[in-house]
């Protein structure tokens, strides 16, 4: 949790209890903006979108500036859950949207937790319509609790920019501990800004943040339907920013240490974890080769279960390496783990010392390094490893 949350104009949260799947746990949170906000969307590549995505997207596509309401629920997803779905997560934005005199179009739903369970219409609505009546600019911290799910910590980053004299203010949370593999993963990320920005450098910004930090984390290789990360800028007129300025560089710069500081709060506390690892390939022959062979390598339940145990069983990684679709040839290989040589030139180190590797195997911090020697590009992932408390959590997710 940051020393300081910086509050951002207009924003308003308020948060309520279903009573349902988390009993008397507040599961239910109402987020307003400001007339001027600009809000810039991406969604989950799962070709099984949840109802509340499919109705964010076509909301989101509408234009016209008006008050906006985001709706997040937690416990059920409303995935899988056919024409029902949807005219479920309908019914409650519309008469949210009648209880703040706007259009149903200016209601945003978003919703995460159990897949294909009918969504209990009712006492979500009287949730959100509980949670409009304690409305604050004050409450960061209950708002990242509200949509938590195995998660055992909220997720939230704020920071202050200074260009100039003018300071700008940035604060996000998100959520998410399993089913993790961006395009994206199973979490729900908000972040907002207190400036003004056009929708194109919003946009821009937004996709340049996720692709260093959503879309370069995996837990266990699984996409949710419901994933879901908004930028929203307050559109405050004193803080204009002009495309191609300098402010717009630096609150770039800021944004997407945001985005890949929560990404980082993700693996860290991934279900089961006992350990954070980063995976970084380089010489690659380009960024998608090496994209492809990190994601093998940190989502290969071998190397994630010897992380966890400790072990030093560098075969494991090379091997990971070797089956992957796009590499021809393992003769350049090299791979470091936290400095110490374990392979070069496709088979073991001549410096490789056991007793050294698995000292370093013991640290809560491990990074993995291997050289392709085919190119110049590199990529870097970070996971976490495969314990049996992932195993107990999966196994037993819905009671």
């Amino acid at each position: 949790m940051p020393k300081r949350i910086h509050k951002i104009e207009g924003i308003s949260f308020g948060t309520a209890s279903s009573n349902t799947r988390y009993g008397k746990k507040e599961d239910s949170l109402i987020v307003t903006l400001p007339q001027e906000a600009i809000l810039s969307g991406k969604f989950t590549s799962n070709k099984l979108k949840a109802a509340p995505v499919k109705l964010a997207i076509e909301n989101l596509s509408y234009s016209k500036k008006a008050k906006k309401v985001l709706l997040i629920n937690a416990g059920n997803a409303n995935a899988a859950t056919g024409p029902n779905g949807l005219k479920d997560v309908r019914k409650y934005c519309k008469e949210i949207a009648l209880d703040f005199k706007t259009s149903q179009e200016n209601v945003i739903p978003f919703s995460t937790g159990v897949i294909g369970e009918p969504l209990a219409v009712e006492n979500y609505l009287s949730a959100f319509r509980e949670a409009s009546k304690s409305l604050s600019e004050n409450k960061w911290k209950k708002a990242s609790e509200a949509i938590l799910t195995t998660d055992t910590k909220p997720k939230i980053i704020s920071k202050e920019v200074k260009v100039g004299k003018t300071s700008y203010f940035v604060t996000g949370f998100a959520k998410g501990s399993g089913m993790i593999r961006p395009d994206f993963a199973t979490l729900l990320s908000f972040v907002f800004i207190d400036a003004k920005l056009s929708q194109k450098s919003l946009n821009n910004i937004h996709s340049n943040a996720l692709k260093v930090s959503f879309e370069a984390i995996t837990v266990d290789g699984d996409t949710s339907p419901n994933d879901s990360s908004l930028l929203v800028a307050n559109g405050n007129k004193e803080k204009s920013i002009k495309v191609g300025s300098l402010e717009e560089k630096r609150l770039s710069i800021a944004i997407t240490e945001i985005f890949k500081d929560l990404a980082e709060l993700l693996v860290e506390d991934a279900e089961g974890a006992t350990k954070k690892i980063k995976i970084r390939v380089g010489k690659a022959k380009n960024i998608d080769q090496a994209k492809s062979v990190a994601f093998t390598i940190a989502e290969s339940p071998l190397v994630k279960t010897a992380m966890f145990g400790s072990d030093a069983n560098w075969g494991r990684i090379l091997s990971a390496i070797g089956r992957n679709k796009d590499i021809d040839r393992i003769d350049k290989v090299k791979i470091q783990l936290n400095g110490e040589p374990l392979v070069k030139q496709g088979y073991i180190d001549a410096k490789y010392s056991e007793k050294r590797a698995s000292k370093e195997m013991k640290k809560k911090e491990i990074l993995i390094e291997v050289s392709l020697g085919l190119g110049k590009k590199d990529f870097e992932v970070m996971t976490s490893d495969l314990s049996e408390d992932y195993v107990l959590i999966n196994s037993d997710y819905r009671s």
